[in-house]
């Protein structure tokens, strides 16, 4: 099994600044350039703007290059259809607890969303967890276009990772290079590469979520990268037809026939008729087929909802007046499947996620059973009806086929599964204390009572 040292020792001859070269090799600058192309095409950079001017009636026209920022609602909408709503966790009480704790204090909530965002958007994210100044549990998100995992050759193992990237004030590179058991960290201020400091890796290597789950390649690939090409035929069709509209039918071309007319008509003329000796005077315009350009637009609506995994409710495309709930799962199906492809992934990085926090949290002292476990239950964003659901809910548990804990991770009411379990707890003793007095109070009234029977009869025997 190749280690991250004989990796170095294989490819660069135990060069000390070997990941100088690492980050410069081919199939890293590839995935780079396609995380930086995906970036600046969500901030609106599109092919339509490579569109080239033309003339017109003897001046420079402008051409129309509209574009559609449409791909950016379609990735949003799967990162909020899957994590819009933060997941649930649920397992052994105790672990349960302490994990709710870390989630809070290092916002992690946030993270998750956060990471599910940019593995959508730029196919690949990764994740530093530490322990702060503060003694608590962070995740550091290190940016999609600044991470370089290494991979060994022979098995694919994870064996190391690079964090490069370049400051535009001072044009300085850093390196922060994670081995198993140490962070160095490099830059070139001054003209030198040298080594800045050397610090424990008490955790591991950064966490690497990705949403390709080939055994041959450990880097993902954007959704984005099947949309553009649609959105780039859209855009441009779009800004033709607008130009054909505008100088074909709203501004047609006048061609006279015949004898060449001389003088002028007076700009404000209302009502004149042109005579000619010979020929024709008309309009030449263009006569678009409203019906072929609707059916062609209409076939691209439907391959983009497809390949983007969207309801066509989602975009405005359809009447969803008396939906019921079937027809909504039925519509919502692509996103379903989208959202369990993304959360098959999202779980084996939560996994490692959480394989580090045990790691960190015995050394805070906080330790844990073999047997105690913590599982997440992601809350998709789907349109439900939420009383038919408590219904069914309610049903099972009149059945005694599900417990209170189980309602509770499954009810979109409750995301914090062990605080209400807590409350519950508080409650249940609060009631039997609350039983517990009214019975006291009813005995003593019932002793009263009899004492005052025995009393009256020992009078009346006495007179």
């Amino acid at each position: 099994m190749q280690t991250l040292e004989n990796y170095i020792s294989d490819r660069y001859n135990n060069n000390v600044n070997w990941f100088e070269d690492e980050v410069e090799q081919s199939n890293h600058i590839v995935r780079i350039s396609n995380v930086i192309n995906n970036k600046e095409y969500l901030l609106g950079h599109h092919k339509i703007l490579e569109r080239e001017d033309a003339e017109w009636k003897g001046q420079e026209y402008i051409t129309k290059k509209l574009i559609l920022n449409q791909a950016k609602t379609i990735l949003n909408f799967h990162s909020t259809y899957l994590l819009g709503k933060p997941l649930s966790l649920t397992g052994s009480e105790g672990k349960v607890k302490e994990y709710q704790n870390v989630y809070r204090r290092g916002n992690y909530n946030n993270i998750d969303f956060k990471l599910l965002d940019n593995v959508i958007k730029y196919a690949d994210s990764y994740e530093y967890v530490y322990i702060d100044n503060n003694k608590n549990v962070c995740s550091k998100i290190i940016k999609s276009e600044d991470g370089y995992p290494i991979y060994s050759e022979d098995t694919g193992d994870y064996i190391g990772f690079i964090e490069y990237y370049t400051m535009q004030s001072n044009s300085v590179s850093y390196y922060n290079v994670y081995y198993a058991d140490r962070v160095e960290q490099w830059n070139n201020q001054g003209g030198d590469l040298r080594l800045i400091s050397t610090s424990n890796n008490i955790s591991g290597l950064p966490i690497h979520y990705s949403n390709n789950e080939s055994e041959y390649d450990n880097f993902g690939r954007s959704i984005l990268e099947d949309l553009k090409p649609l959105f780039d035929e859209f855009e441009d069709i779009f800004s033709k037809m607008s130009d054909s509209i505008y100088t074909l039918s709203l501004n047609p071309m006048p061609v006279t026939t015949g004898q060449k007319i001389e003088g002028s008509i007076p700009a404000d003329a209302c009502g004149y008729s042109i005579n000619l000796d010979t020929g024709s005077f008309d309009y030449k315009n263009a006569v678009i087929d409203s019906n072929t350009v609707k059916l062609y637009l209409d076939k691209l609506q439907q391959q983009l909802n497809s390949i983007a995994h969207m309801p066509s409710i989602a975009l405005g495309n359809s009447n969803v007046a008396n939906v019921s709930e079937v027809s909504l799962k039925l519509l919502y199906q692509l996103a379903d499947v989208e959202a369990m492809l993304n959360e098959k992934w999202m779980r084996r990085g939560l996994q490692q996620r959480f394989l580090y926090f045990d790691k960190l949290l015995g050394l805070l002292g906080i330790t844990f059973n073999n047997n105690d476990y913590v599982d997440v239950e992601f809350n998709y964003s789907r349109p439900v009806n939420g009383q038919d659901l408590l219904n069914e809910i309610q049903t099972q548990f009149n059945m005694g086929a599900i417990s209170k804990q189980s309602i509770i991770e499954k009810s979109p009411l409750t995301t914090d599964v062990s605080t209400e379990m807590e409350r519950l707890k508080e409650e249940n003793n609060s009631d039997n204390s609350t039983g517990n007095n009214t019975d006291n109070n009813d005995n003593e009234k019932s002793q009263n009572t009899t004492s005052n029977v025995q009393d009256n009869e020992v009078k009346n025997e006495g007179k």
